[in-house]
């Protein structure tokens, strides 16, 4: 063991040298180690970047929530089926909804919600906003998302019963159209010139891959909306959302209310569904294909930038042995046995391809806190993607050394010292 941190000891000193002395040649081998290193473990950590904002957001939301309207949550769908037969299907209906809160044995609560597109404008005096995104809700919509308010508190059932003109709006339009107001619980604000006294505020959270983004919420009751605007069934969304029983799977769920649907809206047992029942998990399991992708471009970009960085490696090392013949000589001759000077030059290599890792992994994460700053969402480099980074050096620094260090650990002393 003490030889060994000897020969290392050794290693590093020359090879720090031999840096110093030749830096373009080091800067230009080591480049080819750095890229391919950066862009393995860079996509890497966005894709876990990426999945961990949508575990979040799933379990923010709850995988216990079904969604039930008229398109399908998926990437790919059947071929027989397409965009347009969707289009043609009817909206989901206030009826159904009511149909299905009487009739669900396993839905613990059931609620409605409409979103006109594109929203009306939202305004407090002499400041507007059109990037609001309106949500008219029956009752149980705030327990089956379970809304984390931060000031005030949620519409009550009677507010909700009656259509009163009251409603709960995210951070985003808070800090927009109240920027230095404190706390604009008790406020008034209008929708489209209609005035809307406000209860309370959504913490924010910032906007998730699902799509959902409470920040710029303005919240509701369906009776205020519907008494007070005109509906477009072309340009509004409507949506059943029904929170599970605790004891009662997703599956057995979405299987009953399926039959539900089926009975109001008197479909027979020949003819298709003509509505979709939807979970998150589908959304996510969607992704899969993404980053599978993204999985491929990694490894294209790093193995051409490794390859060309491995050949640099190999390169120095070639010139390593042949302008150390003679001191491989003279250690020969003392008394160095094969095994030293193949590992001499052995870590010489791993240590080369372990620089360009350390540099490599240095830009990703300054990466990662330009990433983290600009999207909201957490880029961190995690334990098991500085392994992978390390790993790789180590195995290509063992490629690119072992036939130099094979043929310097071969090489007659005699000839090696004569060649000086």
């Amino acid at each position: 063991m003490r030889q060994l941190f000897r020969v290392l000891g050794e290693t590093l000193k020359l090879t720090f040298q031999q840096l110093w002395l030749n830096k373009l040649r080091t800067f230009l081998s080591l480049f080819g180690i750095t890229v391919g290193i950066f862009s393995i473990i860079a996509i890497l950590t966005a894709v876990d970047a990426l999945k961990n904002n949508i575990n979040q957001s799933i379990n923010s939301l709850g995988d216990n929530v079904i969604f039930i309207n008229k398109w399908a949550w998926t990437f790919d769908g059947p071929s027989d089926y397409p965009w347009w037969k969707y289009f043609q299907r009817p909206n989901v209906k206030y009826e159904n909804y009511k149909y299905v809160q009487a009739k669900s044995k396993l839905a613990e609560y059931v609620t409605f919600e409409l979103n006109p597109r594109p929203a009306p404008e939202i305004s407090y005096k002499d400041k507007k906003t059109h990037k609001g995104a309106i949500y008219a809700v029956t009752d149980n919509y705030g327990k089956v998302f379970q809304l984390d308010i931060a000031q005030g508190r949620y519409l009550s059932t009677m507010e909700i019963g009656n259509g009163l003109n009251v409603c709960v709006i995210g951070g985003d339009i808070a800090d927009k159209l109240y920027k230095n107001i404190s706390n604009p619980v008790g406020m008034e604000l209008r929708m489209a010139g209609k005035p809307l006294t406000i209860v309370g505020i959504i913490t924010k959270k910032g906007e998730d891959l699902l799509g959902f983004n409470y920040d710029k919420a303005v919240i509701v009751p369906l009776d205020y909306y519907t008494r007070n605007f005109s509906i477009d069934e072309n340009s509004i969304d409507k949506t059943l959302e029904i929170r599970t029983k605790p004891d009662v799977s997703l599956e057995e769920l979405k299987q009953e209310l399926t039959g539900i649907m089926r009975a109001a809206r008197k479909l027979r047992p020949t003819q298709e569904d003509n509505f979709s029942v939807n979970q998150l998990s589908v959304i996510a399991k969607g992704f899969d294909g993404v980053f599978d992708s993204l999985g491929m471009v990694k490894w294209v970009i790093g193995a051409f930038s490794l390859i060309v960085g491995g050949f640099g490696i190999a390169n120095i090392m070639f010139v390593s042995v042949s302008e150390r013949k003679a001191l491989i000589g003279i250690k020969k001759a003392l008394g160095a046995k094969r095994s030293d000077i193949l590992l001499e030059f052995l870590l010489e290599a791993i240590f080369l391809c372990m620089m360009g890792a350390v540099v490599g992994l240095l830009l990703v994460y300054i990466m990662c806190y330009f990433a983290t700053d600009a999207s909201g969402m957490e880029f961190k480099i995690g334990p098991v993607n500085v392994a992978i980074a390390f790993g790789i050096s180590f195995m290509l620094g063992i490629l690119a050394g072992i036939i130099p260090a094979y043929l310097a650990a071969t090489m007659d002393p005699v000839e090696a010292i004569r060649s000086k």
